[in-house]
């Protein structure tokens, strides 16, 4: 049986303004989209967790999305996508730079609600009324939260802040895929990046935590409440795959680097590193392992890796200009899970 393959990608599907995206979907496809729908046909996956395409409520660039893909010979019937926190105002001023406008100051970093969205393409039936969403956790509920202070070791966020301060800078979920041997959870997130913000540090404590909520999560700490207000994370067996573009390498780059140490050496979750053909795992345009695809122990890894063609290569350029990302895939036996 050909083996069930599940893959991660940034598809740096991002617009300038709202609805912008939905009209290059239904248009002809320019130079990024025509690249990116070959390097999808090439990995040729059977899930897509994907990072950085706009959200908008009627899910217009999903559908668009997907019905752009079966163009290209790609069907994936089930998909699912859900608010995020990017550009939605928050009504306080939480960057300490925007006093006079605090409504401008979204949840997290974004032109518009939406932008830099999420989404899962499936061959297989997704399970989304049992999704589990986390947009509107608190980061204060966080027990040990990193949470930023200033150079003189004062609070950077008031009280009146961490009232309101999200954890997630887009959300993070839970969704049950139904594989053809069983049910795996995928654990999809997008951490803000460690960077772009100042002395504080306030995006790289956000990234860390962002992070470190799966490591909690999987080992079912009893603090986190999703939006619908049930506790608690994964119970023991459960089969899951941790995957989506983290913003962190656990050797190098700004991150705060003990969450992305502490995810990837998890008792429960299998310590596979993917490699590219040019025999290194980086993921990212800016040389670092950004993106990942971590299954639990109790799935049965084929195979794994980067895709990113040596120069020369077919598609060389192609990835290049479909995203500042590649995509990281994972294969797993189909007649092996629990």
């Amino acid at each position: 049986m050909k083996p069930l393959r599940l893959a991660t990608y940034n598809v740096a599907l991002n617009r300038s303004r709202a609805g912008e995206l939905v009209t290059d979907l239904r248009s002809k496809p320019g130079v990024q989209l025509s690249a990116l729908m070959q390097v999808m046909a090439e990995v040729d996956a059977d899930v897509w967790i994907i990072n950085e395409l706009d959200y908008d409520p009627d899910n217009q660039a999903l559908t668009a999305f997907q019905a752009l893909l079966r163009t290209a010979g790609m069907d994936f019937p089930y998909c699912f996508t859900a608010p995020v926190n990017t550009g939605l105002p928050s009504g306080r001023d939480l960057v300490k730079q925007d006093r006079n406008n605090p409504q401008k100051t979204p949840f997290g970093f974004g032109d518009f609600p939406g932008q830099y969205g999420m989404a899962v393409l499936s061959a297989f039936p997704l399970r989304a009324d049992q999704c589990r969403t986390f947009q509107l956790f608190l980061w204060r509920d966080m027990p040990a939260a990193l949470l930023p202070v200033n150079p003189d070791g004062s609070a950077f966020y008031s009280q009146e802040d961490l009232a309101v301060v999200r954890l997630s800078s887009k959300s993070h979920w839970d969704l049950p895929v139904e594989l053809p041997t069983g049910v795996c959870h995928l654990l999809v997130s997008h951490p803000t990046p460690p960077a772009f913000d100042g002395p504080e540090r306030r995006n790289v404590c956000r990234n860390h935590d962002e992070i470190r909520f799966w490591v909690d999560y999987i080992n079912n700490e009893s603090y986190m409440s999703d939006d619908r207000g049930l506790s608690g994370g994964l119970t023991p067996g459960q089969t899951f795959i941790v995957a989506g573009d983290l913003n962190a390498s656990p050797t190098a780059g700004d991150s705060q680097q003990e969450a992305i140490k502490r995810l990837i050496s998890h008792p429960r979750i299998q310590p596979v590193r993917p490699l590219s053909d040019r025999d290194h795992d980086l993921t990212a345009r800016w040389r670092l392992r950004a993106d990942y695809v971590l299954p639990s122990t109790n799935l049965q890894v084929l195979d794994t890796g980067v895709f990113w063609p040596k120069p020369g290569a077919p598609l060389s350029q192609s990835v290049d200009r479909a995203s500042d990302h590649r995509p990281v895939w994972l294969d797993i036996d189909a007649v092996a899970l629990p």
